[in-house]
């Protein structure tokens, strides 16, 4: 996908702390890409519709990697499963519709197991 994206196009990296949001900020920086977007949990929480819609049309971007999650060890994902999967939820939910809504031309969306309760199904 990264041959076809223009070097300049709006690019958000939901996500761009953890471990592998970080990693697709340094491909995307080497690849000589100059207009990557990103939000700290502070500046944006990811759960609130009202909050992602705001900041998609404020920001439209074009393109969007959705690497963001709410994620822990063995004991926070066997103490707060519930907590774990509503914030997944909600991030996904949130992040997948104001894409749609704001014609973004491709969404990228990696989830990982270690974001869901163990053994859900």
């Amino acid at each position: 996908m990264l041959n076809t994206v223009p070097r300049n196009a709006r690019i958000f990296v939901a996500g761009h702390g953890g471990l592998v949001g970080s990693a697709i900020l340094r491909r995307l920086a080497a690849d000589g890409f100059t207009n990557v977007l990103t939000a700290t949990r502070a500046q944006l929480d990811l759960r609130d519709q009202a909050a992602v819609n705001y900041w998609f049309k404020a920001n439209r971007p074009e393109y969007v990697h959705l690497v963001a999650g709410t994620v822990g060890g063995i004991l926070a994902n066997s103490t707060r499963p519930a907590e774990f999967i509503y914030d997944n939820m909600m991030i996904h939910a949130t992040v997948v519709h104001a894409s749609h809504l704001y014609d973004v031309r491709k969404l990228l969306y990696l989830g990982s197991s270690c974001i869901y309760p163990r053994l859900a199904a």
